[in-house]
């Protein structure tokens, strides 16, 4: 049980994306409880942290840059208004 909202919760920090992980990473080693493990004891909050960092090791130092998603034909482009086809 404990184990499955451990998981949940580092499920749901990284959610929020490479740059906030590592922020909440540094605000966990300095002792600030995040409010997705305000239920959790120190030693959860610490699976959570160890966790997390062995996550973001594979990344290195930076965060990857995720390629813009090709967009279909017809969509709109930035600044581009969409045409008004009904007659």
């Amino acid at each position: 049980m404990r184990r499955d909202l451990i998981d949940q919760s580092v499920e749901a920090i990284c959610q929020k994306g490479c740059r906030s992980v590592r922020e909440d990473i540094h605000l966990l080693r300095q002792g600030v409880i995040l409010p997705e493990l305000k239920e959790f004891d120190d030693l959860a909050r610490q699976m959570v942290l160890k966790e997390l960092r062995s996550i973001m090791a594979v990344y290195g130092d930076g965060c990857p840059i995720v390629q813009p998603v090709e967009r279909e034909k017809g969509s709109l482009q930035h600044g581009q208004e969409k045409k008004n086809t009904s007659g």
